[in-house]
């Protein structure tokens, strides 16, 4: 049962083995959208602007240019739409979340000349929340059920963060934050045959999977930011590998319902009850993040871009992974030879009307994927919207929208039993997000 485990880190060790439905990691699950309405709206191309506490996410050195105290917070409403199909068979399941994104504090310390910043709060910038069901019957004689899959994950990666940033000449600043990590993903998966047809004495088989997965870990992030002119600045950000501590929980529990509705544990084909459970702890080491970005500002229209590189190739497990009969040198071994290295790509605009303390905003972010065969995990491509208005003097509200959609392929996804019914999935994600930023600044 330990091999279960394994999914939530590296799932492509689990395409042949496992027969649990999840395929992604804590790198590929859900989308890193960051923090910030301001910064979503403008598709996360930030770390040139940054302009207010979202900076310590994006690039600290960018809080160098904020000149009042600020005190803000977030929220998001993710829907997410999923259409898994096989043959001539399509099941949606819509799931919605609802989360605090954000919280922080910027105080920036009266000096004589040039500035510096400090920044703290709290962060989540990636969910895990994801759904999928199926359904299909089997017409076989001897067989005649029906069967539904049904997965849920529900989980966050987040950060508490200590920033600061100085100017070291007049056009010059840099930038560091300490990252204190946590998070984790409670993930759920069932297997339900159902007699319909009232064929067999039993009514109802059952299967159900979990895992609870905590994770904990610190880094740093070093940042500069170089102001050219009044136009043009000019962003580089390097985030520095972090070893992630996971501590996972997980059963499996099988049961019967015959037809006088008495229920009872399912055994496997050793005559034991499917009643397991344990945990395990195992260690991962990430690689480092490369970010360079630039922002042009004129007449009240900005442009923004950023790249971000991660060569994940160089992700390390740093102690035995939580899968049976696989050890440490072999799963890093398939982490070189399955993961690739990708350049994530953010581009934002946005525009001041004149007079009127109101800002839109448009953004394009293209998310690939971290797998060497991506045929099973398409490159994501998001769109966002935004605006900002000042409500007073003091009080700014930001919004932000971001929408995409992309699919999912997968073989054999719900197991071996299942292959002479199901032997592939296409998963067609609709993704859609609000954010909320409410900013107060002295």
């Amino acid at each position: 049962m330990l091999k279960m485990g394994f999914r939530f880190i590296v799932p492509v060790l689990l395409l042949c083995t496992a027969n649990v439905f999840a395929q992604e990691d804590i790198y590929s699950n859900g989308l890193e959208t960051g923090i910030g309405a301001r910064a979503i709206g403008m598709g996360g191309a930030y770390s040139a602007v940054g302009e207010d506490y979202s900076a310590s996410y994006w690039n600290p050195a960018a809080l160098a240019q904020i000149r009042r105290f600020e005190l803000s917070g977030g929220l998001s409403h993710f829907i997410r739409k999923n259409d898994a199909s096989f043959g001539n068979v399509t099941i949606q399941s819509d799931e919605t979340f609802t989360k605090l994104t954000d919280l922080g504090i910027v105080y920036p310390v009266p000096t004589y000349r040039g500035s510096l910043v400090f920044a703290f709060g709290y962060n989540r910038v990636r969910t895990y929340d994801s759904n999928m069901e199926f359904s299909f019957f089997d017409a076989t004689p001897g067989d005649s059920v029906e069967y539904k899959w049904r997965e849920q994950d529900l989980g966050t990666m987040n950060f508490w963060n200590a920033a600061a940033a100085v100017d070291l000449s007049p056009n010059f600043s840099v930038g560091m934050g300490l990252n204190f990590w946590s998070g984790g993903s409670d993930y759920s998966f069932s297997k339900k045959e159902t007699d319909i047809y009232d064929i067999w004495f039993e009514d109802e088989w059952r299967n159900d999977q979990s895992i609870n997965s905590n994770f904990s870990a610190f880094n740093m992030s070093l940042g500069a930011l170089f102001r050219v002119n009044n136009q043009l600045r000019l962003a580089a950000n390097m985030v520095t590998p972090k070893t992630l501590t996971v501590t996972e929980q997980w059963s499996e529990k099988g049961s019967v319902i015959d037809d006088d509705g008495y229920s009872s544990l399912m055994y496997d084909e050793n005559g034991d009850p499917i009643d397991y459970s344990g945990d395990f702890e195992y260690k991962l080491r990430t690689p480092f993040s490369f970010t360079l970005g630039a922002a042009y500002n004129l007449a009240g229209m900005m442009l923004s871009g950023q790249m971000e590189f991660n060569d994940w190739q160089q992700l390390r497990f740093e102690t035995e992974p939580p899968i049976s009969g696989t050890t440490r040198e072999q799963a890093n071994d398939f982490i070189h030879e399955n993961y690739r290295s990708t350049t994530r790509v953010r581009l934002g605009a946005e525009f001041t009307l004149p007079g009127m303390g109101t800002q839109l905003r448009a953004g394009y972010f293209l998310d690939p994927s971290i797998y060497e065969n991506a045929e099973s995990d398409e490159d994501r491509k998001v769109y966002s919207f935004g605006l900002g208005f000042l409500l007073d003097k003091q009080l700014k509200l930001d919004i932000a929208y971001q929408f995409g959609n992309w699919k999912h392929y997968s073989v054999d996804p719900f197991g071996a039993d299942a292959n002479a019914r199901v032997t592939s999935l296409q998963e067609d994600i609709k993704y859609k997000k609000l954010f909320a930023t409410l900013s107060y600044r002295l």
